[in-house]
Order: structure tokens, then sequence, then C-alpha cells
């Protein structure tokens, strides 16, 4: 997507795509990795913030297509060096170039939570102390070119979820839930990276093609009655 309206209106459409649409799944990806060029800031060039960037339909990470424009026009503030979001979508570490003054970070900050209707409360004391350690470690912070990791991870997560629902409600081997899980997940990562911007009709026909590919067609129908529309977790869901 080429705007942060495009792409929070695509990921809007992703999750709402009706319960069939949401069938897809692959194992935990491996975590984020590390990021040296953290490692060698000084810590008065960073600021860190408390930010609301957890993926709704997996709270164990950030979300990737929100996450990334936010970044983007952050690093296009001439104050700013660089902006990290850490794994988890919790905390944001901006890193400021040395001849920015405060008025400069306050102005590019404001700046974009203005323009993408960001929440950030900037961490203090012993709080700021145990993300700054987090953050210089390197270890699971991304930059706006990277996020697109956490959104393929996303669609794991969700994936996994979503076969376990399939398997209670039908009868799947292991062949084709791995099948399934397979093909289903490439249709969401290329959704929610905004590498084939389709809209939720022409995922959901990609979906039932993939399935009609590998179950009975009765269980087909089962599967589009009673999946529920949601692919966020519900109570004592993963």
């Amino acid at each position: 997507m080429d705007t942060s309206k495009g792409l929070q209106k695509a990921v809007r459409a992703t999750c709402v795509v009706v319960g069939v649409c949401h069938l897809l799944g692959v194992v935990w990806a491996q975590g984020a990795g590390t990021n040296a060029a953290l490692r060698t800031v000084p810590a008065s060039q960073i600021s860190l913030y408390e930010v609301p960037l957890v993926c709704p339909a997996a709270p164990q990470i950030g979300c990737g297509s929100r996450a990334e424009p936010i970044l983007v026009a952050l690093e296009e503030q001439a104050a700013v060096a660089g902006a990290w979001l850490n794994r988890s979508g919790t905390e944001l570490a901006l890193v400021w170039k040395p001849e920015a003054k405060e008025k400069n970070r306050a102005a590019a900050l404001k700046a974009v939570i203005e323009q993408e209707g960001l929440e950030a409360r900037k961490l203090r004391g012993g709080t700021r102390k145990t993300a700054l350690k987090d953050c210089l470690s390197g270890q699971g912070w991304l930059r706006a070119g990277d996020v697109d990791r956490l959104s393929e991870q996303e669609a794991g997560i969700i994936a996994a979820r979503l076969v376990r629902r399939i398997q209670t409600r039908v009868p799947v081997t292991k062949d084709q839930a791995d099948a399934i899980r397979a093909e289903f997940t490439e249709v969401f990562k290329q959704r929610l990276t905004g590498a084939q911007a389709e809209d939720a009709t022409v995922v959901e026909a990609r979906l039932l093609n993939v399935l009609q590919g590998h179950l009975a067609e009765k269980d087909v129908v089962v599967l589009k009655e009673t999946m529920p529309r949601t692919v966020r977790p519900l109570p004592g869901e993963e």
C-alpha cells in the first residue's frame, strides 16, 4: 500500500472477511533478529515511548501494517535519525540526530502524532531504563523496512488458530491441514504486506478455491456456515 490510510484500510478489510476467509495457518515464525545499528547509539540521543501498536488479531506481536506508515513518517522528520518498534508493538524508540534541539524533537513527534493518530507516552525513570537496555541490545527492534516480518508472523499466528478451528468442525487429515495452511498463509501474507492489493471479495474467492481443492464440498459448506467471523482470538484461544 502507498499510504497509511491505504494500509489501515487493507488490514481492516482483511479482518472482516467472512469466517471461511480466515482459514489459514503456518507454524510460529522466529523472532525479529538483531539490529546492530542500535547498539552504538548514545543513550542521550534515544527517546522511548509506550505505544498501542499491538496486533489485535495476534496480540503476541506488533501490527506491521499499522506500524509501517508511522515509522516511515517519523524517519521523514528532519530531527529523526531512525525509528524502531519493538517486536511486541508496545514500545517505540526514536533516535535523534545529534544536532536536534529539544523543541525540534517535540515538533517532529507532534507532527506524526497528528498525522497518524498515534498515541505515545514518553517513558521515564525505571521504565525508561529497562526499555533502553532492551533497545540497546538491538534484539527484536524493527525499522519501517523490516516490519513486514511482523505481518508475516501475524499470518502464521492467525493461521495456527484458525486451522484448529477447522479441525473442530470437520474431519481434516494432517496432510490436508498442512496443505491448506501453506496455501492460505501465502494469500494472507500477500494481503497483509500489501504485496497483492486485493479487496476482501477476491481474497474470499481465493481462499474458497483452496478449501474446495482439499476438502469435500459438504465440509466446505459446514465451515462457511459455522466458522466465527473474526480472526481475533476467542476466549480460551491462543
